[in-house]
This record gives C-alpha cells, sequence and structure tokens, in this order.
C-alpha cells in the first residue's frame, strides 16, 4: 500500500475528522468554501404558539448574500390561529459595544394566516459585518395576541 493510501486507510478506520477553523475576527463566511449556507432559529409563546425561522444565504467572493427569509407560525396543540397574524423581519449588524443595526427590515400585513411563508430579500451584507436575522410574532388569537422572537446565530 502506498502511503498515501495507507494513511487514508489509517484516519478512515479511527474516524478522525479535520476542520479548518477560521483566523480571529474574519467571518466564516469569509473563510469557506461557497455555496448556500442556513441559519435558522424557533420562538414558542404561551407553551402553544409557535414561530420558525430559515434564513438562506451565500457567499459571493465579499460579500453573504441573503437570498431568502422562510418563516412560519402556527400553535403545537391545534389550537384555533386566526388569518391575521404579524411578522415583522429584520437583517442585523451584530455590534459588540452598541446595540445592534438594523441593515433591512420587512414588515407584513395584518393577513399573515397560519403555516410557511417566504420574502425573497436578495441582500447583501458585507463579510467584515457579523450579521443574523431576527423574526417577531403576533400571533392572532382572541383577547390578547401572544408575541414571541426568534433570533438567528451569527453569520
Amino acid at each position: 500500500m502506498t502511503g498515501i493510501l495507507r494513511k487514508t486507510a489509517i484516519f478512515g478506520a479511527l474516524g478522525v475528522a479535520l476542520s479548518i477553523m477560521p483566523t480571529a475576527g474574519v467571518s466564516a463566511s469569509a473563510t469557506s468554501a461557497s455555496g448556500q449556507r442556513e441559519l435558522n432559529d424557533s420562538c414558542v409563546e404561551w407553551d402553544d404558539y409557535e414561530g420558525q425561522l430559515r434564513v438562506f444565504y451565500t457567499p459571493n467572493g465579499y460579500a453573504d448574500v441573503v437570498d431568502e427569509i422562510k418563516y412560519w407560525l402556527g400553535t403545537e396543540n391545534n389550537k384555533d390561529l386566526g388569518k391575521k397574524s404579524n411578522v415583522r423581519l429584520r437583517i442585523r449588524e451584530s455590534l459588540a459595544d452598541r446595540p445592534d443595526k438594523t441593515l433591512w427590515e420587512w414588515n407584513s400585513g395584518d393577513n399573515v394566516k397560519p403555516g410557511w411563508h417566504k420574502e425573497k430579500t436578495w441582500r447583501q451584507v458585507e463579510y467584515k459585518k457579523r450579521w443574523h436575522v431576527d423574526a417577531k410574532f403576533v400571533f392572532d388569537v382572541g383577547g390578547i395576541d401572544p408575541k414571541c422572537t426568534a433570533t438567528t446565530g451569527n453569520a
């Protein structure tokens, strides 16, 4: 067996995994290979009303392109949810020493039905910026409308 093949066989048999960590201060997006990526989070209010957030972005050489944001709202225990819920989506720059900066914002009308929805964003965020997305869900129910916020990790 040649040296390269033998090393591959040994590492494969041991289940060794190698990873490359980005240099401190550099966005993981800037140092990784291209291809669409995803950030996500969810929130639950009053143990029944749930919002889910999925963000799809693609590194393009000098920036992350936030292609699309998908969101879902509904209930866990088949409780009634009206057809007039509200959602706010924001792409935000994460700042360590001051409040985060909103780079893009979208607010629905008073017309969001339960289920999955999507917004095409096509926004670019420079690699030097750390960013995340948050979604505020306001659930349409009788009486006081429950609310929750989902916030993704940083890209």
